[in-house]
């Protein structure tokens, strides 16, 4: 992966709950924010946006398996403020609303139970 696109992503990983500019990543790695855009798509396949939207839902969905967090405050943590965008976008992932996802684990527990 180009060395730029590297650290661009290590940025995204580290500031997950922020939302980082792509003009400010762009800058950071001294690219145009045209350019940069394009390039990071050609090294991860997705747009800058599309790659923190996925980010966070990995770390929704790792919440949800592993923390009594409410999605409210799951939704807040991974940076994504109004918990309907939260849940619509981690619906369109997983097929699934975070409530219904959550409740798959205690269901299949209490099922072997």
């Amino acid at each position: 992966m180009d060395r730029r696109i590297e650290a661009a992503v290590r940025i995204i990983r580290t500031e997950t709950h922020r939302n980082v500019p792509v003009r400010e990543l762009a800058q950071h790695v001294r690219l145009s924010t045209g350019h940069f855009i394009r390039l990071f798509k050609a090294e991860t396949s997705l747009s800058p946006k599309q790659f923190v939207r996925s980010l966070r839902m990995e770390k929704a969905e790792a919440l949800l398996d592993d923390s009594f967090l409410s999605v409210k405050e799951i939704a807040a943590s991974v940076g994504v403020g109004d918990r309907s965008h939260f849940s619509r976008d981690f619906k369109k992932l997983h097929g699934r609303a975070p409530t219904i996802f959550r409740g798959r684990d205690r269901s299949a527990a209490n099922e072997t139970q």
